[in-house]
């Protein structure tokens, strides 16, 4: 199930959402199919370095920390 992220035309609201074949997806705020999928990126392992070493995905919260969500939390 690819992960697709879109963009409503009637709350401007963004979200992202698993979508299998020959399914609409809707926007969770207001329930329309008036969608714009928008690009998404995909994460990769940095330039150079072990790989794990840091994910371009993070940035960290104000404070540098990781959210927990990616291998940059893992000690």
């Amino acid at each position: 199930m690819p992960l697709y992220a879109y963009a409503c035309r009637d709350c401007d609201d963004v979200f992202e959402t698993l979508v299998m074949s020959g399914e609409t997806p809707t926007c969770p705020s207001c329930a329309s199919e008036k969608l714009e999928q928008q690009i998404s990126l995909i994460a990769r392992p940095p330039r150079g370095g072990e790989a794990g070493a840091g994910f371009a995905g993070c940035t960290g919260d104000e404070a540098g920390v990781c959210c927990g969500g990616c291998p940059m939390g893992e000690a």
